[in-house]
């Protein structure tokens, strides 16, 4: 299973001497690559270390592991469900929950420690429950060529019936600092056409490297037809 999952658009968005080595990569991101190499980032596959000795257990969804400045790290996708009674609405209520965790080390011979966990909780008492990492869109970049790697997280959550919105939530993380971008999607009462909901930017966008904020449109712009194609297929 791969570990390498470079987000959309990140070809157009770096500079121009980095194309190149951007190219070899992306094309280098599958089983049978070992490593993809980006400036100042290795990607690294399934192929390289054993699972076992890897964090995260049998219910990671998927891992990506990477070589930084810093060192190893690895990010940990994980889905899971709670229920638990529900007594204003006389039923009960289920919560899906997604989970993101990044361990570092600085080399093979040191413990892995947490860096940081990231949740998005979905609670439903409707008729459809829906919660997903969308893994095409996971990936770790270095988009600013600091040699420090940022996390690119992407999900969708949905909970009601047929023109209720879906939730989208995109992120960069670039070390302690997350930039992100949050809204929804929805289908209009006519004919299904998809109309855009509220797109809510993170307060801490307005201040980010150009290169992240055209990263993150980019991402968010196909996040918003995916999503829109998803719910008129189910409409």
């Amino acid at each position: 299973m791969p570990t390498c999952f470079p987000a959309h658009g990140l070809i157009g968005l770096l500079r121009p001497a980095l194309l190149g080595t951007a190219c070899a990569a992306l094309a280098a991101c599958d089983d049978a690559a070992p490593v993809a190499q980006l400036p100042g980032l290795t990607l690294m596959s399934g192929q390289d270390v054993d699972p076992a000795s890897m964090p995260g257990g049998e219910d990671a969804l998927r891992r990506v592991h990477y070589r930084d400045r810093h060192g190893e790290g690895v990010l940990v996708l994980e889905r899971s469900d709670s229920l638990a009674d529900d007594p204003g609405r006389g039923g009960t209520l289920d919560t899906a929950i997604l989970t993101a965790r990044l361990y570092i080390r600085p080399g093979p011979s040191t413990a892995w420690t947490k860096q940081w966990q990231r949740q998005i909780r979905q609670p439903c008492a409707g008729p459809v429950l829906e919660a997903r990492w969308l893994l095409q869109h996971v990936s770790a970049t270095d988009l600013d060529g600091d040699g420090q790697a940022e996390i690119t997280l992407a999900s969708r959550t949905f909970c009601g019936g047929e023109n209720d919105p879906h939730q989208l939530h995109v992120s960069l993380i670039d070390g302690t600092t997350r930039y992100g971008i949050a809204g929804e999607t929805r289908l209009d009462a006519a004919g299904g056409v998809h109309a855009a909901g509220q797109r809510h930017p993170s307060p801490s966008l307005a201040t980010a490297p150009p290169v992240f904020v055209e990263y993150l449109d980019t991402v968010w712009t196909t996040l918003l037809n995916s999503a829109a194609l998803h719910a008129r297929e189910a409409h």
